[in-house]
């Protein structure tokens, strides 16, 4: 089952799912890491930095305040298999001070 879940995180990550603007989105986070963001409702389509909060990627628990990310840091949409690189699947819990600004 590991080896699986893992196959598909691969898939998943090299050919990513476009985003449509209404869903969650897979926010690059450093290097490896992806997490799941949120758009903030009424969030215009065309919008760069886009207002979004990160969370939990399993309870949906807001994990951060409002943050500002540039489209360029948006995978695509959220898909399951990125899991697998959450600092939650880890067992950490996110920088202090994230900022997605840059």
């Amino acid at each position: 089952m590991a080896v699986a879940q893992f196959t598909a995180m691969l898939a998943a990550r090299a050919n990513p799912v476009g985003w449509t603007d209404s869903s969650d989105v897979a926010v690059r986070i450093g290097e490896r890491a992806m997490e799941r963001g949120r758009p903030l409702p009424k969030q215009r389509p065309e919008a760069d930095p886009v207002a979004l909060v990160l969370i939990h990627p399993d309870t949906e628990t807001v994990l951060t305040s409002t943050l500002h990310c540039p489209r360029d840091r948006i995978h695509g949409a959220w898909v399951t298999p990125y899991r697998l690189l959450t600092h939650a699947f880890a067992g950490y819990d996110l920088p202090p001070g994230i900022d997605l600004s840059h």
